[in-house]
């Protein structure tokens, strides 16, 4: 046996553990030392974790408590077999959370409030290994548990080489031609285990066979056929690197402006590592045409003409030119559109009447490559027809645009004949004059009084003569505006002492450099809240406010503002304190047998704070605790009741701030015959069962007797009303009908319809009004069906 001297000798002075040896650390000592628990038990739980290096990693400990309500009071972290633990945690009641931490591990390592989970920062590939658990509880049993953890080092660095054995840089690949070979290397350095580098273009994998070189230069594995090794380009030796090529014998147009990614990946938690590499394939467009319809055009109409280039890539540029008769050369602008391989402009322009007859070209070319390009040309045929011109004011063209300014709109239109119509659009529905919304429309302008934020828009105008009706171009209207909310006033409900994010969103513009004042306002005072405390992000600002007492409780108000200014109104968080819930309502039994019962209740508020319900069962009327039971919902199942008793049952609603009221379910009553139902077989029979049953025969059939002589009694009385055509009915003090008893059985109507009994009849059956027993005796000491209570309809068969 280990004596005090002895243990106290063996602690180091410059360890961890000596540095803090105590009661408590003497007693960490003794128990961590025992052999017995140094071995791993099969039946102890266990779980694997997988993390990477340089992220945090959580280490759970997979232990149950045998004894509801049982809290634990001291966590111990094993590693590899260790004899010591490398990280302590003492919960004891009275005493305050003490943590002892390897001082290796000091800075990496920490825990929950209950020890639950261990957590890891910034994790290395040597901290993988076999970790155990050890919980010690106040009444249960010591508990271990077993955690696997596995840390993967990503790869470090990817690099692209060309044929060259020269780095890319950049991320282009430039100066390529259709048709060219293109060599590549991937090279991806470090991870354990060694990552897969692959070569993709899109979802398409183009080459995944690799070479894996050691950390000495050698090369440790292979799937490429025939691949010369060659080591020192760009990678160090000492430094385990995995190479793929990625070999293309020609180029074709499907990699002109094509990306192409290199990824190394040797898990499944993070991304891979990747590199992507922009490929510059040169084409020269190989056809130009300018389409129309074919006929000359017509003065006043607009003109629609196509040039379309293929073949370039990059996307060749198209240009317009307008030759007039007079050799004078007029550049005219098209509407490019883009697609893949295929360059269109579109030209829409109202030629005058000098243009007859000139010559439309268009020119495409490839602006990375040195050739002229192509072109075509063809003759015009041409009319005049409006050409139109939007533009801001001329005062506004240069200055941004803020809510509550005015803004007017030019609409410049050269025609003949001249327009008879304008027409002013946003976003494409046609804009009419409104002067109380402030929008004034007069031939060429358009005035936008005190514009708002839901003024923005693209504008256009249109002019019509009776030759055509032509659009101008689109003008995109900005509008500066202040910050306003974007979301409504909230009400969060806080612990004290406990923490809570509250974000203030707004929505303005300009939104870069908005700034952000918090203030607190309660019954008491209203201040600023530090503006160290404040986070501003772009667009919303937070706050991480912690209520340490009943003044700490009140509103928090956020305003923003931005070159314009501040918010008018702002954005407000009213934060109230957690209390205990509410009682539960809606209680039933949901099933009721003869041995157990079900309650079912419905849960009330909160409170603000995750609640739990307490079960009681009570003997009736004694009100003696027979059962307590604790779950997560109101619903609670008792078992091994007595059947035939009374209980009273109540549910009590609970959070860490206090208790509800409970609510009681009074007097339930186990039925018996349920009990017996529930019963698996029958006792065996006495003999003296037999002679029980004869007895009750007996009985039975001198009751019939009895019952025989009544009706018959009845009827003789029914028989003489009739006679005289009344019918009657018994209905003692408005009372509800019920059935007849006679003897100890009760019998009812059924089958035939019911007929009333006059009140002579109540004579002839002995009826008396006062209220009493169903049945009475009559004078000549025999049972009376005709005594019948007050209370009581009697129906008799026709």
């Amino acid at each position: 046996m280990i004596g005090w001297r002895e243990i106290t000798s063996s602690v180091p002075a410059n360890t961890w553990v000596g540095k803090r040896f105590s009661v408590f650390g003497c007693f960490l000592l003794i128990v961590s030392l025992q052999p017995s628990y140094a071995r791993i038990s099969p039946n102890w739980p266990q779980s694997s974790v997988q993390g990477v290096e340089g992220m945090i990693t959580h280490l759970p400990c997979m232990v149950a408590r045998s004894h509801l309500g049982d809290t634990p009071n001291l966590v111990l972290w094993y590693k590899d077999g260790a004899r010591l633990p490398f990280y302590t945690l003492d919960l004891r009641e009275g005493v305050e959370k003490q943590e002892f931490v390897d001082p290796k591990l000091k800075d990496r390592i920490r825990t929950e409030y209950t020890g639950s989970h261990l957590v890891l920062d910034r994790a290395l590939g040597s901290d993988s290994g076999r970790y155990r658990c050890r919980v010690d509880f106040n009444n249960s049993p010591t508990l271990s548990a077993i955690v696997t953890l596995t840390i993967y080092v990503v790869p470090t660095r990817l690099v692209i080489l060309g044929e060259d054995k020269k780095q890319v840089r950049g991320g282009v690949l430039r100066s390529l031609t259709e048709g060219d070979p293109l060599t590549l290397y991937c090279i991806a350095t470090g991870g354990r285990p060694p990552p897969q580098v692959s070569w993709w273009k899109g979802d398409q994998l183009l080459s995944n066979r690799s070479i894996v070189v050691g950390e000495d230069g050698t090369r440790l594995a292979s799937e490429e056929e025939g691949d010369e090794l060659f080591v020192g380009m760009g990678m160090e030796v000492g430094i385990r690197h995995v190479r793929t090529m990625l070999s293309i014998p020609a180029l074709s147009r499907d990699y002109a402006r094509a990306n192409i990614s290199c990824k190394a990946a040797n898990n499944n938690i993070t991304e891979p590592l990747s590199t992507t590499l922009y490929l510059e394939v040169y084409t020269q467009p190989s056809s130009v045409v300018i389409s129309g319809d074919g006929t000359p055009l017509v003065e006043g109409q607009s003109a629609r003409l196509e040039c379309v280039a293929s073949g370039a890539f990059p996307t060749a540029i198209l240009s317009w030119e307008k030759s007039a008769l007079d050799q004078k050369t007029q550049h005219l602008k098209g509407t490019p559109h883009n697609l893949g391989e295929v360059s269109t402009s579109t030209l829409i322009f109202g030629p005058e009447a000098s243009d007859h007859g000139a010559t439309l070209t268009c020119h495409a070319h490839n602006p990375n490559l040195p050739s002229m390009g192509v072109s075509t040309s063809t003759t015009l045929q041409v009319s005049f027809v409006p050409r139109v011109t939007l533009r801001l004011g001329y005062t506004l063209a240069s200055q941004p645009v803020t809510e509550g300014d005015d803004v007017y709109f030019e609409c410049e239109v050269v025609s003949n004949p001249p327009p008879h119509t304008i027409k002013w659009f946003k976003d494409g529905s046609e804009v009419h004059h409104d002067l109380r919304a402030g929008v004034l429309v007069s031939s060429n302008n358009l005035v936008l009084q005190m514009v708002r934020r839901t003024s923005v828009g693209n504008y256009s105008c249109s002019a019509t003569n009776k030759l055509a009706t032509v659009e101008s171009n689109s003008i995109a209207l900005h509008i500066r505006y202040l910050p306003v909310c974007s979301d409504p006033p909230q009400t969060v409900t806080v612990v004290e002492g406990e923490d809570v994010r509250l974000t203030c969103r707004v929505d303005a513009n300009p939104k870069d450099g908005l700034r952000f004042t918090w203030y607190f306002n309660n019954t008491l005072d209203t201040v600023e809240v530090e503006r160290h405390r404040v986070q501003v992000k772009s667009g919303y600002s937070y706050l991480d406010y912690t209520p340490r007492s009943s003044r700490d409780y009140g509103v928090l108000a956020c305003w923003a503002t931005n070159t314009i200014g501040t918010q008018a109104d702002p954005c407000q968080f009213t934060v109230v304190e957690a209390g205990p819930p509410e009682s539960v309502t809606d209680c039933d039994l949901v099933n009721h047998t003869g041995g157990s019962l079900e309650v079912l209740c419905t849960p009330g508020e909160d409170g603000g704070l995750p609640q739990w319900f307490e079960g009681r069962v009570y003997s009736s009327p004694s009100y003696k605790l027979l059962v307590m039971l604790e779950e997560s919902t109101p619903r609670f199942h008792v078992g091994g009741l007595t059947p035939g008793s009374d209980y009273i049952i109540t549910i009590t609603s609970r959070n860490r701030k206090g208790t509800s009221h409970p609510v009681e379910i009074d007097a339930v009553k186990l039925k018996v015959a349920e009990k017996r139902m529930s019963d698996v077989s029958s006792p065996p029979v006495s003999p003296l069962v037999g002679v029980f049953l004869g007895l009750v025969g007996g009985f039975i059939l001198l009751l019939g007797l009895g019952i025989t002589l009544t009706v018959l009694k009845l009827q003789r009385c029914l028989r003489q009303e009739q006679a005289e055509n009344q019918a009657v009915v018994i209905q003692a003090e408005g009372s509800p009908p019920t059935n007849v008893k006679t003897a100890a059985t009760t019998t009812t109507s059924s089958a035939k319809t019911p007929t009333s009994v006059p009140s002579s009849t109540l004579e002839c059956l002995g009826v008396r009004e006062e209220v009493g027993p169903d049945v009475v005796k009559s004078a000549s000491g025999e049972w009376d069906v005709c005594a019948i209570s007050s209370r009581t309809r009697v129906v008799l068969p026709q």
